[in-house]
């Protein structure tokens, strides 16, 4: 509630603004258009928090849905009734995935994988905005939903992530241990002319087709090295990486 708190209290204080002026400004629709999407976004995402079958135990993040991005645009689809800021609402997508997961949990048991995926979930929280999706997608796999956010929000937001996950200390039977994390990222772009016209089994195919690319470009991190992260990217062909990545074995 004090985010809902905080939104009105920037809404009042454009309000107030444009009232002493006596004019009404593009620029302070605009941001006033962003805030009750922002609002209304929130309103949703507590609505789903509220219903504990959706709430993963061990990591306190949400369970993977189908729906989420479909949420997301609906609410968008009421709320902004005219472009604001840019042609499009964009939605970033990333999933991280902990590198040598299976490997860690093997040789220094599940107590100490369960540490390792408490402390990442907490870094998602502790650096995500209220409206931002964190997601336990399965095993060591997270994903992160980034609603009203482009590609260079999404890089300061992963960046901000990588940099508090690198400063995070594990420490097995008084030994030091070094984990690391992979991701990928990928975009997607609604014209606004068409937000009112998506229906939900599209926006599913969407949502799954954009789970595809940020795997696309997970893979590619993984096969780079690990511990970095890759934005899809059309032109490549990740069929190739993948096969490269099958050849190899597993690599976690």
């Amino acid at each position: 509630m004090k985010e809902i708190t905080k939104f009105s209290l920037k809404a009042i204080e454009i309000m107030r603004h444009m009232l002493e002026h006596d004019v009404v400004e593009d620029a302070a629709i605009d941001a006033l258009h962003v805030m009750e999407l922002e609002y209304y976004s929130l309103i949703d995402k507590l609505d789903v928090l509220e219903q504990r079958v959706n709430v993963d135990e061990k990591t306190n993040l949400l369970k993977y849905k189908d729906d989420y991005v479909t949420m997301i645009v609906k609410t968008a689809s009421r709320v902004l009734d005219r472009p604001a800021l840019t042609d499009h609402f964009v939605i970033s997508y990333i999933r991280f995935d902990l590198d040598d997961f299976s490997y860690i949990n093997n040789k220094y048991g599940h107590e100490f994988g369960d540490e390792v995926l408490i402390k990442f979930a907490s870094v998602l929280r502790d650096n995500s905005r209220p409206t931002d999706y964190n997601i336990r997608f399965g095993g060591e796999e997270f994903d992160v939903i980034l609603p009203a956010t482009d590609i260079d929000g999404a890089l300061v937001y992963i960046d901000r992530i990588y940099d508090a996950f690198r400063a995070a200390k594990f420490v097995f039977e008084g030994t030091p241990l070094h984990v690391t994390v992979s991701a990928g990222i990928s975009l997607l772009r609604i014209p606004y002319t068409d937000l009112k016209e998506i229906d939900a089994e599209s926006m599913k195919d969407r949502y799954l087709a954009l789970q595809h690319e940020v795997d696309d470009a997970l893979y590619d991190s993984k096969l780079a090295g690990k511990n970095r992260y890759k934005v899809f990217d059309p032109k490549i062909n990740y069929k190739k990486i993948r096969a490269e990545y099958a050849a190899r074995g597993k690599i976690a």
